[in-house]
């Protein structure tokens, strides 16, 4: 059976005063990245992940990680990883911006 490409994203509140640890955590784990982060302590996470169970376990990675006070599912994707690698073609653009 073909592995499954997830991609999902998270959204981790962390405490403010653990943002740099926490951030730096997140972004040495295989697969993950932070496409942006408030000082706060609110952080996005995308992941790009092959396998249901790696994607259960990182998630619970990203929940015990000191700092961490709640790391939150808000998207999911699954797609066949051979059909993530198929190109689309993009249809030529239709009109213009005003």
């Amino acid at each position: 059976m073909p592995e499954v490409l997830n991609i999902s994203s998270l959204v981790v509140q962390a405490r403010p005063e653990y943002m740099a640890d926490v951030t730096k955590a997140i972004e040495q784990l295989p697969g993950a990245e932070i496409p942006v982060s408030d000082p706060m302590g609110k952080i996005v996470v995308v992941l790009e992940l092959e396998g249901d169970r790696v994607l259960s376990e990182r998630i619970d990675q990203i929940q015990k990680m000191a700092g961490v006070l709640s790391a939150s599912l808000v998207y999911h994707h699954a797609e066949g990883a051979s059909d993530a690698a198929a190109e689309v073609p993009l249809a030529p653009a239709q009109g213009s911006l005003k």
